[in-house]
């Protein structure tokens, strides 16, 4: 009975005892003492040095990127070349079966009439929205092949907004053996579904003066 009475004075009237003080200051003490031998421990100075490190090494790969990329000088635009096939045979105009090598993005796609691709997602684009890619590498046909540096002369490619949508899901599974660790997630990127209608190339005659044959 005595104790249980005790025991009910400690929880309704914790006033009447200085144990919390008393914690506070063990823990004090505690803290501090952790925070003055942290500094000499061996361990944790090996640990926190080779963080350390790491993060160094990537500050300086990334200022010397950056240092490289500020030096680089970017190359001259040129006039683009233009290709005969055959030199006696000469080339037919207009020429219909032409295909192109175009930039949308990152990324680079080789093209004809009818193509359909898959491209990063390009925003601000309704569906049935006809556009144009002017950024186009390479245009070839049969009688002749244009490389542009870096883009071709009077190309572009007219495209037409089919879908803008989400890809087919991708599992993504990360397991970490003996530590009960293992995680699934499904991911669907962003992408543009695109139809070529048409491959456009005006063969000038500055072109033409420009040609090299091939044999």
């Amino acid at each position: 009975m005595i104790k249980q009475l005790f025991r009910r004075s400690l929880i309704i009237q914790p006033g009447l005892f200085s144990f919390s003080e008393y914690f506070k200051e063990r823990d004090r003490a505690e803290i501090f003492e952790f925070y003055n031998n942290k500094f000499t421990d061996k361990r944790y100075i090996m640990y926190t040095q080779k963080w350390r490190n790491d993060l160094e090494k990537k500050a300086k790969r990334r200022a010397r990127h950056q240092e490289l990329e500020r030096q680089r000088t970017p190359p001259v635009a040129q006039e683009c070349k233009f290709i005969v096939h055959d030199q006696l045979k000469g080339i037919e105009l207009p020429t219909s079966l032409k295909f192109a090598v175009c930039k949308i993005g990152s990324s680079q796609y080789k093209v004809v009439k009818d193509d359909q691709i898959i491209t990063e997602y390009m925003e601000g684009l309704d569906i049935n929205t006809t556009i144009e890619l002017d950024q186009v590498l390479m245009v070839g046909a049969k009688d002749y092949t244009v490389l542009g540096r870096p883009f071709v002369e009077n190309a572009k490619i007219l495209a037409t907004v089919e879908q803008q949508t989400l890809s087919e899901k991708e599992l993504v599974y990360k397991k970490k053996r003996r530590k009960r660790y293992q995680k699934s997630q499904g991911h669907r990127q962003r992408i543009t579904i695109l139809r070529i209608n048409e491959v456009v190339h005006d063969v000038n005659d500055q072109l033409l003066n420009r040609a090299v044959a091939l044999i």
